[in-house]
């Protein structure tokens, strides 16, 4: 089994409201695979932990969310989030991939 590192993945709010998304991930168990999908409120200027997992260093980090849906708010322009580019990447203090994804565009 090869092991991957573990990649954390964020969704940032820079409004000053708060914005509300839900993301499907595919998850497996002795049934075979299910879609799960969760709502996220993100309160202003603030950011929630979408997802963690053992990510392969070189897939898109799209490829983690089945859905990635963002539900619309008054004056705001968002970011696509099926965009791989939207998705910024940096290391964690101890040394692991992290993603960060801004709802809004600046």
């Amino acid at each position: 089994m090869i092991n991957y590192p573990t990649t954390t993945f964020y969704v940032k709010n820079t409004t000053n409201k708060t914005l509300n998304f839900k993301a499907s991930i595919i998850k497996y168990s002795s049934m075979g695979p299910f879609e799960m999908t969760l709502p996220f409120a993100v309160p202003p200027n603030d950011s929630v932990l979408a997802r963690k997992a053992n990510f392969h260093k070189d897939a898109a980090p799209t490829a983690w969310f089945s859905k990635f849906t963002i539900f619309p708010s008054d004056s705001i322009t968002f970011n696509d989030p099926n965009n791989s580019q939207n998705w910024l990447r940096s290391i964690d203090s101890k040394g692991r991939p992290a993603y960060l994804f801004n709802m809004a565009k600046q």
